[in-house]
């Protein structure tokens, strides 16, 4: 009769872990995907994932009050891990306001699916690009490996280390913005070259409205760069978000 209730409280603490990672990782956790689907997933992901990390937890604590504060400590470290994805996924967002701005569409809005509001049009396009490539390059099975192993470096021992995870968040933050850098490095280099050459042509000849007649040009050049670099920018994220999920390992 012992094996029951250990069995079941093995699901239920892994699930709460598991359940938080599924309500904010990326793709997952996009306002278009229904709560009931991201549960679903996570109970599932769960029924698997519990009878090989069941030798890592801890049994069944004597008290209520100790049941619900290693539950608890197990949902937050659930919620950390999902938001430093998150914020890492966030680099794509960046990286299209970054394009946007730089290619004179900085004011051309769409809907973005993932946050469910307003954002650049450069940016809802690589965000639908990364979530494609995020399941076709099976990127998704690194990150579920990554759960499992989160037991190893995160034990389910009621314990959250507030600076350590405080530190991984601040990297992870200062990454995401270095890879949106990076993917959109030729982007950045156009802008800094054709204000320049603007503002050389406005100040030789300052009754021509120069920035008002170079702006179409501008908005071609840069769909045209952003098209023709989009593939190495995209394959460059990829590579960061592999190494990312093998940080979990």
């Amino acid at each position: 009769m012992e094996f029951i209730p250990q069995q079941i409280w093995a699901f239920g603490l892994v699930f709460a872990r598991l359940g938080g990672i599924f309500m904010l990782a990326p793709a997952l956790s996009d306002t278009s995907v229904p709560p009931r689907i991201r549960l679903s997933l996570a109970l599932l992901v769960s029924f698997i994932i519990a009878p090989l990390v069941s030798y890592k937890l801890p049994p069944l604590p004597a008290t209520n009050g100790a049941l619900y504060a290693l539950l608890g400590v197990e949902i937050v470290i659930g919620l950390a891990i999902g938001s430093i994805l998150r914020v890492l996924f966030s680099a794509l967002t960046t990286a299209g306001a970054i394009a946007g701005m730089q290619s004179g569409l900085g004011f051309a809005m769409s809907i973005d699916p993932s946050q469910g509001q307003q954002g650049s049009i450069f940016s809802t396009f690589l965000v639908v690009v990364g979530t494609a490539l995020i399941f076709a390059s099976n990127l998704h099975h690194l990150f579920i490996t990554g759960m499992i192993n989160s037991y190893n470096f995160m034990p389910p021992n009621g314990h959250f280390n507030f600076g350590a995870n405080a530190e991984w968040a601040i990297k992870s933050f200062s990454d995401a913005f270095g890879i949106a850098v990076r993917i959109t490095a030729p982007m950045l280099l156009f802008g800094i070259v054709y204000n320049v050459v603007l503002g050389v042509i406005n100040r030789a000849a300052p009754a021509i409205q120069v920035f008002f007649i170079a702006q179409p040009i501008q908005v071609f050049l840069g769909i045209f760069l952003f098209l023709i670099t989009l593939g190495a920018g995209m394959m460059t994220w990829v590579n960061f978000m592999a190494d990312a999920a093998r940080q979990l390992n």
